[in-house]
């Protein structure tokens, strides 16, 4: 036992040695701008005694930030094996896909096909235990928006087999006028799972001309706001029935010119008119503020997103000392 770890600290070892000399010895006629920054050259190298120390997390977080910093192939091969060590097998696989984009401007035959080598290898024994992922959608509606852990999968990617890290999946499946979907799963190394969803048409919410949504709330708050204002008008209007009649009996002077208690008794109508002025008040305040919550609702849903509006592959640029390029996918 003792014999089999020292046996696999020693290829740890090793392996980091070997892209510690490969990526950051300096050839004799090489041009400045391969000389890699210092700050990074310390920290690949604290990041080198982290891990052969088996300190993997904060190692692998100082390659990150070296990488940061200076893009290195051998960084990247670094980060590389980090994601292999943490079982993101498809991070790691995209890892060493990337290493083998920056090391095409690594100065020195020797140290090119060294770490040309290395990334080879790693895709090699990473690829049988990829987990992969196909997506179809049945008839995929316009404005159709997937997210698989929260981030946004391009709808260029439905029907492609994607790499996945192994572990438990969410898919989220949502288009204007259609019942949103969430599915879970498990991606399971070596297995590509293969998922189908149709979308049915809701009739919850409405639609807006702009793509966006108005929530079914919006137009119940509307409605119970012109009930409620309709109501208090009402009650306005036979308070203001009340006061005209009385005014007509006191000829026009409710406090003096008023008939005698034993003709007309005012008692009834005044409870009803400040009956009548209340309701007003208090229907006419409802219907305002339910007025208003509909007004936000229809703004919020007229403003929302028009998912999935942009058509096609999305192009993320990255640039380093020595390369500079574009990767173009998605997030799946």
């Amino acid at each position: 036992m003792i014999s089999s770890r020292l046996s696999r600290h020693s290829r740890r070892a090793a392996w980091v040695g070997l892209l510690a000399a490969a990526a950051w010895a300096r050839p004799a006629a090489a041009a400045e701008p391969s000389v890699p920054d210092p700050a990074a050259l310390a920290l690949f190298e604290s990041a080198r005694e982290l891990v052969e120390k088996g300190d993997w997390a904060a190692g692998c977080a100082k390659f990150e930030a070296s990488l940061m910093v200076y893009s290195a192939p051998s960084t990247m091969l670094n980060l590389a094996k980090c994601y292999e060590h943490e079982g993101k097998l498809a991070k790691a696989w995209s890892a060493y896909k990337r290493a083998l984009v920056l090391n095409q401007e690594t100065p020195g035959a020797e140290r090119k096909s060294a770490l040309d080598t290395i990334a080879k290898e790693g895709i090699t024994q990473i690829e049988p235990k990829l987990p992969r992922v196909k997506l179809t959608v049945v008839n995929p509606p316009a404005g159709l928006y997937i997210t698989r852990n929260g981030q946004e999968v391009p709808a260029a990617m439905l029907g492609s087999v994607i790499p996945v890290d192994p572990g438990p999946q969410t898919l989220a499946v949502q288009a204007p006028g259609f019942r949103a979907i969430r599915k879970s799963f498990t991606a399971a190394e070596g297995k590509t799972e293969e998922i189908a969803i149709k979308l049915e048409p809701e009739s919850g919410d409405a639609a807006t001309p702009g793509g966006g949504r108005i929530p079914a709330w919006a137009w119940v708050a509307a409605g119970g706001g012109v009930a409620l204002g309709v109501a208090a008008a009402a009650f306005r209007i036979d308070q203001a029935h009340i006061e005209g009649r009385q005014e007509a009996r006191c000829n026009g002077d409710l406090e003096r010119g008023c008939p005698p208690l034993s003709e007309y008794d005012p008692t009834e109508d005044n409870a009803r008119k400040k009956r009548d002025f209340a309701l007003f008040v208090g229907l006419g305040a409802g219907g305002v503020l339910a007025l208003g919550a509909a007004v936000t609702g229809f703004v919020l849903g007229s403003r929302s997103p028009s998912w999935g509006t942009s058509a096609g592959p999305v192009v993320v640029p990255w640039i380093g000392p020595n390369v500079a390029g574009a990767a173009v996918g998605g997030r799946f």
